[in-house]
């Protein structure tokens, strides 16, 4: 018999799982409407975050799309938002600066701030940096200092305003980070996405936002997907980790316990078929593009994926729809996750047949 699949597992504030549930059987029950008032007092607001990056290319197919369309990288992103009047926060890895062709990285952080997005600084290693070709957590905080401010100079000298939001690639961070971002001057991280074993920081809660080191702690929403034996698997309120009804479902159940804040993420590649490979495994002959091997890994890129924008925009459809959502930027947002008064911790939990497989690299 297929156990009841809860709506969400819930704690109470200051309450931390030592790690999350793996059986259905171990989540509280959900809240039922019977036990709520007919509408959340304030709505939730939803966060749509978008990693912008290409740390694997000397040219930006996976941050711009080149060579396979426009539509299908960030500016596709941008303009499926707009098409919503939605405006989004965009980490951009302003890193890859000289790695990139002149000009190019530059302009994609002056196009998504002109537009009127939010620019955030992202980060990952890059051999054209002395100062940087470890991760963050692997690096003293002066050299963390270094890191952030100078992406975050970067960005201030392209768009004309410091960025107020950050998030560390593959969330490699730890404690000294946020630090690090208070001596820089970044208000907001949004690094933490509980089951990443690149969190080498003290997790405080799974998806509730939290206050460490005088930074605002806005996690990536973990969300548990049932396997249909029973089991559960954390995933993200992420486009490519679930399908739009899943999604659906999730924000279905955040709006129910009265989340004041989720945080949904994809990828300048989200539209972009696309596979990670070890450095022993040949090249597919079917493969439009292969990389350079970097950090132990390279990327075949086979073409673009229609299918994933034809469901991000079902995606936008279905927030549009909910009138207890509210999109904003982090920036926009950051006076109100400043004063958020503590809230229970909640992970919504949905169906998925098809959880055999692996999360996408």
């Amino acid at each position: 018999m297929t156990p009841e699949i809860p709506s969400a597992l819930r704690l109470e504030p200051g309450e931390l799982p030592t790690e999350l549930p793996r059986t259905v059987g171990e989540i509280a029950p959900p809240l039922h409407p019977s036990e709520s008032e007919p509408g959340p007092a304030e709505p939730t607001t939803l966060f749509l975050t978008v990693d912008v990056e290409d740390s694997y290319f000397d040219r930006p197919i996976l941050m711009t799309g080149e060579g396979i369309g426009r539509e299908f990288g960030v500016y596709g992103i941008l303009d499926a938002l707009e098409a919503h009047a939605m405006r989004g926060t965009f980490f951009v890895n302003v890193y890859e600066r000289d790695r990139q062709p002149a000009g190019v990285v530059e302009g994609v952080v002056r196009d998504i701030a002109g537009r009127g997005h939010e620019v955030g600084l992202h980060c990952h290693p890059s051999g054209s940096l002395d100062f940087y070709r470890r991760p963050l957590f692997r690096l003293p905080k002066a050299a963390q200092v270094d890191v952030l401010r100078w992406g975050a100079d970067l960005i201030a000298e392209w768009t004309g305003e410091p960025p107020t939001s950050f998030r560390g690639g593959g969330y490699a961070v730890n404690d000294d980070t946020f630090v690090a971002l208070e001596e820089v001057g970044i208000a907001i991280d949004s690094s933490c996405f509980f089951p990443s074993p690149n969190n080498h920081n003290t997790q405080l809660t799974v998806n509730a936002v939290g206050e460490r080191s005088g930074r605002v702690e806005v996690p990536v929403t973990t969300v548990l997907r049932a396997n249909g034996n029973g089991g559960l698997e954390a995933r993200k309120l992420d486009i490519d980790w679930l399908s739009v009804d899943q999604l659906g479902r999730a924000l279905d159940a955040l709006v129910a316990h009265r989340v004041p804040f989720a945080t949904f993420m994809m990828h300048s590649f989200s539209f972009i078929e696309k596979r990670t490979r070890m450095p022993d495994d040949p090249p597919s002959p079917d493969a439009r593009f292969v990389s350079k091997v970097d950090s132990d890994r390279y990327v075949e890129v086979f073409g673009p994926k229609p299918s994933m924008r034809e469901a991000f925009a079902a995606f936008l459809n279905r927030v549009e729809s909910e009138r207890w959502l509210e999109v904003r930027t982090l920036r926009d947002a950051l006076p109100d996750l400043s004063q958020a008064s503590p809230s229970p911790d909640v992970t919504p939990v949905v169906a998925g047949p098809d959880l055999a497989t692996s999360p996408p690299k």
